[in-house]
């Protein structure tokens, strides 16, 4: 018996649907790709690369804070392009391509991850 989740033999009959694992491995590459992205690119321009002290200055955080901003925002705007004018992202995104892959029954088993 689980102390946070009762018992778990309650668990035993739940169906996993596979293809929603699937999708929900991929959505956490792309956003972990993202947030990873976004903190090497912040860090590059916002941070001194000797550290002085522990924490972050006043100056610091405010970089950091517009530096997302702008990240997130700039991320919004290509994402409403593409929805916009109908953009294949097939062509030169391979998330988009083995997410369409298993949607078609293609089953894009491929782990190519970078």
């Amino acid at each position: 018996m689980s102390m946070f989740m009762g018992n778990t033999s309650q668990y035993s009959y739940a169906n996993v649907d596979q293809e929603k694992l699937n999708l929900a491995e991929i959505q956490f590459d792309a956003t972990s790709k993202t947030f990873n992205k976004i903190l090497k690119t912040c860090e590059a321009k916002c941070l001194p690369h000797e550290y002085g002290e522990s924490d972050l200055n006043t100056g610091e955080s405010c970089c950091i804070d517009r530096c997302v901003s702008k990240y997130v925002k700039a991320n919004l705007l290509i994402g409403t392009n593409f929805q916009e004018k109908r953009v294949n992202p097939y062509n030169n995104m391979p998330e988009y391509e083995k997410v369409r892959s298993m949607m078609t029954g293609q089953g894009g088993q491929s782990n190519n991850r970078s």
